[in-house]
């Protein structure tokens, strides 16, 4: 396994290793908004390694993959210490042209890829959204080996159970893969795992109480998104208003956790103290708030929501309340891309 400290190269070259990660540590997490649309910045702005990187690419572990124009190089980077883990080369080309950056994304089976007992224990997990199709490969495993450095790909034509392919929810747990799947008549769970073939199972599980708490008015539509907090998997629902109010008003947010052995969803009314970061529907992550210099309060879900708006977000479990954060008008437009980066060392 290669590791290495150095910033991605750019145009296909390799970039000079003493050159500074351009990411200060101190200002982890750090949220970033693209006025220029989804890889599209200029080149004429400093920050265009960090801004042409799709958030679909940005794993919660804080690892990001990099891939050079035509794949002879991938590898994960750690945008704040220019750290480098060495990946099989993209062979097929997958991970390249637009398709490539809007409709896959990225997945790490375990808490950070440098797994000091078993480093080949850690997975990355590249998932097609738009077709059933996957890739993956092993951290640690085949080096110096030409025939074991590869990306594996797996047609699956469907996931079983009535569920078609994976979409945005699938989320990594611990060593495997899970996703929710809201349905109208019935709820279920996926769960991915490689041992060493992909592997899917379909269980069903009990649905939460969705009219056990008082709402406002409002027109039945809400979004999810999903986040792994400490080896479990909770559920964010947030509830929009009435038509009439207007459809970008949030009404109410709730959170649940999977307890899979009981095979149900349970409310919760805390975080365990954690704090949530979430970019809908593309990225999802739990932070502890003690950590030095994150600036975060513990129970609260800090959120973004790109197809409304280009604010932040924060909901008080405690309280019950949203405040709103605004970062950036009149020079944020909305529909932006935004993004979150990490340090590797923040998700225990």
């Amino acid at each position: 396994m290669e590791t290495t400290a150095m910033p991605p190269p750019a145009g296909g070259e390799e970039a000079d290793a003493s050159s500074s990660s351009p990411l200060d540590l101190r200002h982890a997490p750090l949220l970033l908004f693209d006025d220029h649309g989804e890889g599209k910045a200029t080149d004429g702005d400093g920050m265009f390694q960090l801004y042409s990187i799709p958030t679909s690419w940005i794993t919660p572990q804080g690892w990001v993959l990099m891939a050079t124009p035509g794949g002879a190089v991938t590898f994960l980077w750690d945008p704040f210490t220019g750290a480098r883990i060495s990946l099989p080369p993209d062979r097929e080309g997958f991970l390249g042209g637009d398709d490539g950056l809007k409709s896959k994304r990225c997945l790490l089976s375990c808490k950070a890829p440098v797994v000091h007992h078993d480093p080949s224990r850690c997975l990355v997990l590249v998932v097609d959204l738009a077709d059933t199709v996957l890739w993956y490969c092993r951290i640690g495993v085949g080096d110096g080996e030409d025939a074991d450095r590869r990306w594996l790909k797996h047609e699956y034509g469907t996931v079983g159970g009535g569920v078609r392919r994976l979409d945005w929810s699938l989320t990594s747990v611990g060593d495997k893969f899970l996703m929710d799947v809201v349905r109208t008549d019935d709820k279920v769970v996926v769960t991915l795992e490689f041992s060493p073939e992909p592997q899917f199972t379909v269980i069903p599980v009990e649905a939460v109480n969705r009219d056990s708490k008082p709402w406002p008015p409002h027109n039945g539509h809400s979004k999810y998104a999903w986040v792994e907090s400490q080896g479990c998997l909770f559920h964010v629902r947030f509830r929009y208003s009435d038509y009439s109010l207007g459809n970008r008003s949030i009404v109410g947010v709730e959170v649940s956790k999977l307890d899979l052995s009981a095979r149900a969803w349970a409310k919760v009314g805390t975080l365990d103290g954690r704090a949530f970061l979430l970019v809908h529907p593309q990225f999802g992550a739990s932070l502890d708030p003690r950590e030095a210099g994150s600036g975060l309060k513990g129970d609260c879900i800090y959120y973004c929501m790109p197809d409304n708006d280009d604010a932040l977000h924060v909901y008080d479990m405690g309280r019950g309340t949203t405040s709103l954060r605004n970062p950036g008008r009149p020079y944020i437009g909305d529909h932006c891309s935004t993004k979150v980066l990490m340090p590797t060392t923040s998700i225990n």
